[in-house]
């Protein structure tokens, strides 16, 4: 019962400002299962080290570094759902430190699956390929939602349809996933959220060696906030 109250509380809090994040008990169990390799990433004039282990993303709030989460995950498990239901799933970040890329209330996409059969995640369409966390310097904790949505029929969507939910995405790379209305985009597909588990996450190593490596990103700008490196503003940015 202490449990029950303390994620009904949780939910409550979380929810402030979004209108699409469920509240109460959920009728469904769901799990995201990472694999994280051990790594060394060596930037910022130092080597961020990180060890291997199995993640279980089955309630909200679990703790994980990006550089965990940054492969595709290693199972999705849906439990209870009665048999032939058929399900979406949609992971958002709301925590993007960027209004013309994502907020609270539409948020950045970072992964759609249509069409789950069988509560087998792997039988369906993803529209949207998962996208790891990437929490930039400086931007604080970013929680990624993870929402499980039962349809009530079959969805006859393609990632061309997508922009249709981002009407306020002006960002050509992010086309489809930025400023995305979730709220609408499960009304209008009668999509009714069963299942639902957060991971938080904040820059780490990994990040700070994508931004230099893979995105261009000065060194002085990538490892802000470090020793040796500019603090961070007082405010994100």
């Amino acid at each position: 019962m202490l449990s029950t109250l303390a994620t009904f509380t949780t939910l409550l809090v979380m929810s402030h400002g979004q209108s699409w994040v469920p509240s109460g008990d959920l009728p469904v169990d769901f799990t995201v299962t990472f694999s994280a390799p051990e790594m060394v990433y060596s930037v910022c004039n130092q080597d961020f080290t990180q060890s291997a282990r199995a993640i279980s993303v089955d309630t909200t709030g679990v703790a994980v570094a990006p550089g965990e989460t940054a492969n595709d995950p290693t199972a999705m498990t849906i439990t209870g759902a009665a048999a032939g239901d058929m399900h979406t799933i949609l992971m958002v970040d709301p925590d993007v430190p960027s209004a013309t890329v994502g907020t609270k209330e539409k948020p950045l996409v970072h992964m759609i699956i249509t069409n789950i059969a069988n509560a087998d995640p792997t039988t369906g369409t993803a529209l949207v390929p998962y996208r790891g966390p990437m929490p930039s310097p400086c931007s604080g904790d970013h929680v990624y939602h993870y929402l499980l949505l039962k349809q009530a029929a079959a969805l006859n969507l393609t990632f061309g349809d997508l922009p249709d939910y981002t009407p306020d995405c002006t960002n050509h790379d992010l086309a489809g996933r930025c400023l995305f209305e979730v709220a609408n985009f499960m009304s209008s597909n009668q999509l009714t959220p069963v299942g639902y588990v957060t991971m938080v996450a904040a820059t780490d190593g990994y990040v700070r060696y994508e931004y230099v490596n893979t995105r261009g990103t000065s060194e002085a700008e990538a490892c802000k906030g470090l020793a040796g490196y500019d603090p961070c503003p007082t405010s994100p940015p």
